[in-house]
């Protein structure tokens, strides 16, 4: 299958996993092409330079924004345009008729906001919350594809750069951040590129959370991370000195946002086998 592959931080995993499963890999690159295998894009342009998508398969759309920063409305407006703009440029190049009848668009679990306690899969809804309405803006424009579409609902991405798990790597937020009860959803990257895959060559339509089947809460997460260093869990963070770091909005929607996410789709539904199902193996893995 000849799949195209948009720009995004998961790109790369995800274009190595599709060309050593036997697929050819277009990279969709916001730079000039470098070869055959590449052309360029620009999603704020809504253009795909030379024949488009119309010789390929399938699509993944992993292009999305850096949330990690004070939410200015001058960043607001970034992140829910790029995200809604990039989805829209991959749905205009697409033909009902055409050759491409697979779309896989990614998508986060922030769509579903700060819920508690309550267990989550992908028919929980859309949460409060300025990022689970943006969130839930990047999944309607997916969702005007003409095409057989599958949303990509993603958690923390565990060995991949960039996000909360970036920065826990690098030892900056290693401690407890604030009270710690809230649960953690998260995945291995070599899990989501698998998954991404299967659920790309296969039927499934509509949302799909790609989350590891144990959520864990926050605490415990930082007890695992500091086990897989050898070392102690660093200072619990304050709630108080995270909203004077990363400003209330994002402390509040992500940082101190629980989101118990027990997937049943992808593992019971589909058959999808993890590889990484607890996060001690995990995150042996990563660190």
């Amino acid at each position: 299958m000849r799949v195209a592959v948009t720009s995004g931080r998961l790109a790369g995993p995800l274009a190595d996993g599709l060309a050593e499963a036997g697929h050819d890999v277009v990279r969709l690159v916001e730079r000039e092409a470098s070869g055959p295998g590449e052309r360029r894009w620009d999603p704020a342009a809504g253009r795909i330079d030379g024949p488009g998508l119309s010789d390929v398969d399938a699509v993944a759309n992993v292009f999305e924004a850096n949330v990690w920063t004070r939410w200015t409305p001058a960043v607001r407006d970034r992140i829910r345009g790029s995200q809604v703009t990039g989805s829209l440029t991959v749905v205009s190049h697409l033909e009902p008729d055409g050759r491409c009848q697979r779309y896989a668009n990614l998508s986060a679990t922030s769509f579903h906001g700060d819920r508690g306690e309550v267990v989550l899969d992908a028919d929980s809804g859309v949460g409060r919350g300025w990022l689970a309405q943006s969130t839930a803006a990047w999944e309607a424009a997916a969702r005007h594809a003409p095409v057989p579409t599958v949303l990509l609902r993603t958690p923390a991405v565990l060995g991949v750069p960039g996000g909360m798990w970036e920065r826990r790597k690098r030892g900056l937020l290693a401690g407890r951040m604030g009270h710690g009860r809230q649960w953690r959803s998260w995945i291995h990257i070599a899990d989501w590129v698998a998954a991404t895959i299967f659920l790309l060559t296969g039927r499934h339509e509509g949302p799909v959370v790609i989350a590891a089947p144990q959520p864990v809460r926050e605490a415990d997460f930082v007890a695992a991370l500091a086990r897989a260093h050898g070392r102690r869990p660093g200072l619990p963070v304050p709630e108080a000195l995270l909203r004077a770091s990363f400003g209330p909005d994002l402390t509040a929607e992500v940082i101190m946002a629980s989101q118990r996410i027990v997937p049943q789709i992808l593992p019971v539904e589909l058959g999808f086998t993890y590889r990484f199902g607890g996060l001690d193996a995990a995150l042996a893995d990563v660190v």
